[in-house]
């Protein structure tokens, strides 16, 4: 299983909602940043898993423009200290040093330097198929919540409100959320499976290549 997604303890299903209009914004009084992690070493693909074309641009450039059609009050972008990836408008840039000690490092320093968030949206750059009704399904939460996979586990995208924050700074190595009692989390399902392909070696964008 991959270290993005575990199996559920206690969650509450949330069937698939109604199609999402184009007023998708967080409520006014509740500020929602969005933390993309980025830092990923890409063993697997072979290095350079990021920054490989995808549909004519960079594979993480499609997670950060899913989430840039959404009015989140802060974006976030977790990097390895070696990363490619300098800048992009609209968005501050975090550097991980330890990124080879597994996810859990970024997602812990990524909502550490998040400034004034009321919750955080957790989301991943090597999904370049993620759509923005799924993401605005998160809006709509009420507590944790995370994406509903067809298997049944519970991964990103994610939701947490800032009560957890201080237990999310407490992830290390490949240990994710789901890892952490949390209590009661709503689980999302979107809209079809095929935007949940998340790309962990070259085959996986090949496919993803030859599907367009």
């Amino acid at each position: 299983m991959p270290a993005n997604r575990h199996e559920p303890s206690r969650f509450r299903r949330c069937p698939r909602s109604s199609i999402v209009t184009s007023k998708c914004v967080p409520p006014p009084e509740v500020e929602t940043g969005v933390v993309l992690l980025a830092a990923g070493q890409a063993k697997r693909f072979g290095g350079g898993k990021l920054t490989a074309t995808f549909r004519r641009q960079p594979l993480w450039e499609w997670a950060a423009q899913t989430a840039e059609n959404i009015d989140f009050s802060e974006r976030l972008m977790v990097i390895g200290p070696n990363s490619p990836i300098n800048s992009r408008p609209g968005w501050r840039l975090v550097k991980n040093p330890v990124a080879e000690r597994g996810m859990g490092t970024s997602i812990a320093v990524g909502v550490r330097a998040l400034t004034d968030c009321d919750r955080v949206v957790i989301l991943l750059a090597d999904m370049p198929l993620v759509s923005r009704t799924h993401l605005c399904r998160f809006l709509k939460a009420r507590g944790v919540a995370f994406t509903r996979y067809p298997d049944g586990t519970a991964g990103c995208p994610a939701i947490f409100p800032r009560p957890v924050f201080p237990l999310l700074e407490t992830l290390a190595g490949d240990r994710g959320a789901r890892s952490l009692d949390l209590g009661d989390a709503e689980l999302i399902e979107p809209s079809h499976e095929g935007e949940l392909v998340d790309v962990d070696e070259l085959c996986d964008l090949q496919r993803l290549r030859s599907a367009d």
